[in-house]
């Protein structure tokens, strides 16, 4: 079998993909009657993003392009786009028919946009994943010919019509397996030199950080530095810090492991993206949310009144940052029933079953397919 992936330029396109890819894989060389197969995958996307780095580092081939998305205002490289949208459609026209790829997954975003319609033009199947509440432009161009379009949200059915509707199947967000899997709790306090005995507040901004969390950090830090519980702030690598910090609050650029940091915590501050309400879902961890304002479709901020009208998270707008951050975290902090309730809740909205339910069903779906 022979699958087109569209997924990236950020994480929360790619993992979430990746993790539907890798069970389809599994599935298919497990089964009985195909146990000597496997799934070729080809993914499309660009050199210069995430998706250039662990794509080929998984062992995948990534066929690349120039194409952005669309910018704000007018430029060169929007008059630009018509043409690379052009090229970059007949380009995977020819790898479909070449590689007589059976399938067209996309994960949304602009790198969706040329893989749907050149999957359309070939005849194939195409499998649509939204991970926001609000689907984006690309998911809502290539709805109209979609074979099945699977959601993380059951709102998100709200935002098409009766007849798009009928290809929506909601099945939840796939998160990465190590998030799903029990963590050691103990040596995870020993892998961030933190004391067990203390309870801790997560705070990160994704791999890049984000500025108006860091500020938020260090506009409070003699509040935080007097509080009962410790800090672990993952500040990104742009982040220059030219102060010293208190001896509860521990700084560090990156998180590698995840699961381990989510097992420590006793409450997180992040942004909304969909694959860390996925997350926060699963490991059951209450949040106060600042989402960000930037994204295109307010897709952060409807991800995190998700959580807010389950009273499973609180929200913070970015502007408010600033002088709420504190106030909100130490609030949360001394109310452990309230804390309690809110993870319940996360847990009872949990989807840990996504990647699979996806993967099982797109494969149905194609070998059904190929076998009339």
């Amino acid at each position: 079998m022979k699958i087109l992936v569209a997924a990236g330029g950020t994480g929360g396109h790619l993992f979430p993909m990746l993790a539907v890819v890798e069970q389809m894989q599994e599935l298919y060389s497990c089964s009985n009657d195909s146990s000597d197969r496997t799934i070729d995958f080809y993914f499309f996307g660009r050199a210069d993003k995430i998706e250039g780095k662990i794509v080929p580092a998984l062992g995948y081939q990534l066929h690349t392009t120039k194409l952005t998305g669309l910018a704000s205002s007018l430029s060169l490289q929007t008059l630009k786009i018509p043409f690379q949208l052009s090229k970059s459609i007949l380009q995977l026209v020819k790898l479909i028919r070449t590689k007589k790829i059976d399938a067209v997954l996309c994960a949304g975003a602009y790198l969706s946009v040329p893989a749907g319609i050149a999957g359309k033009i070939c005849g194939k199947k195409i499998f649509l994943m939204e991970s926001n509440v609000n689907p984006g432009k690309a998911i809502r161009i290539l709805s109209n010919f979609a074979t099945l379009i699977y959601t993380s949200f059951d709102s998100t059915a709200n935002y098409f019509n009766d007849e798009i509707n009928k290809k929506i199947k909601n099945f939840g967000n796939p998160v990465r397996k190590n998030i799903i899997q029990n963590t050691n709790v103990d040596m995870a306090f020993e892998r961030f030199n933190l004391e067990k005995k203390r309870r801790l507040v997560l705070i990160f901004g994704g791999s890049l950080g984000a500025k108006s969390i860091n500020d938020a950090v260090l506009k409070h830090l003699d509040n935080f530095s007097k509080a009962d519980y410790n800090i672990l702030w993952q500040t990104g690598n742009n982040f220059k810090l030219a102060v010293e910090l208190p001896s509860n609050i521990m700084r560090v650029e990156f998180i590698e492991d995840m699961a381990a940091a989510y097992s420590v915590a006793d409450l997180v501050v992040a942004r909304s993206g969909a694959t860390t309400i996925a997350e926060l879902c699963i490991v059951g961890k209450p949040a106060v949310l600042v989402p960000l304002p930037s994204a295109s479709n307010n897709e952060q901020y409807l991800n995190a009144k998700y959580l807010a009208d389950n009273n499973a998270g609180i929200i913070i707008k970015n502007e408010d940052i600033g002088n709420d951050l504190y106030s909100a975290v130490n609030d949360l902090m001394q109310n452990k029933q309230q804390l309690l309730g809110m993870s319940a809740t996360l847990k009872s909205l949990a989807k840990p079953n996504a990647s699979i339910k996806i993967a099982t069903d797109i494969l149905e779906e194609i070998i059904i397919n190929t076998t009339k």
